[in-house]
């Protein structure tokens, strides 16, 4: 598997069940981490309703003859102060070190831009061995502490700037 190249668009309800069983792979490995979330649970029912409620993306790979399989999935909402807020940024475990979670981030900043938002915002496991350097490589910079009272680490808010 080397330079798949995702194609990234809206994700429609009816592919639910296949963004849900990515979240799981791809948060299963926080889990085993020490950084759980909820996320590595989900369910069909739940991803329908963060793509009716908010703007999901998935990153979808050629199969072959099969089709298109999802491989990766994001979620955008809209915050105050004209930011965009991404959350449940994953690829499935299979397909990670592929370049397709930078490809989904790169999709986002791009819609962000297109949009005139001025920045997007996320928050992360500050302590995670690798998530926030991943941020950093692409412009995240941290901007301030997010506790966290149900869980046993903190995280951290990032921030990219995507206004010209």
């Amino acid at each position: 598997m080397t330079d798949p190249n995702p194609n990234i668009r809206p994700a429609t309800p009816d592919e639910a069940a296949a963004l849900a069983a990515v979240y799981r792979s791809a948060y299963r490995q926080n889990r085993d981490l020490g950084f759980p979330a909820k996320a590595e649970a989900t369910t069909a029912d739940e991803v329908a309703d963060w793509i009716r409620e908010y703007r999901v993306f998935v990153a979808k790979i050629d199969a072959g003859s099969i089709g298109e399989d999802i491989v990766g999935g994001v979620r955008l909402e809209a915050t105050v102060s004209n930011r965009l807020k991404l959350s449940r940024l994953a690829v499935h475990a299979d397909w990670q070190d592929e370049g397709i979670g930078s490809r989904l981030l790169s999709w986002v900043e791009a819609v962000a831009q297109a949009e005139g938002r001025d920045a997007i915002w996320l928050t992360t496991p500050e302590e995670h061995p690798f998530l926030p350097a991943f941020y950093r490589r692409h412009g995240y910079e941290k901007t301030g502490e997010y506790p966290l009272e149900y869980r046993e680490y903190d995280e951290i808010v990032m921030e990219k700037r995507v206004s010209e």
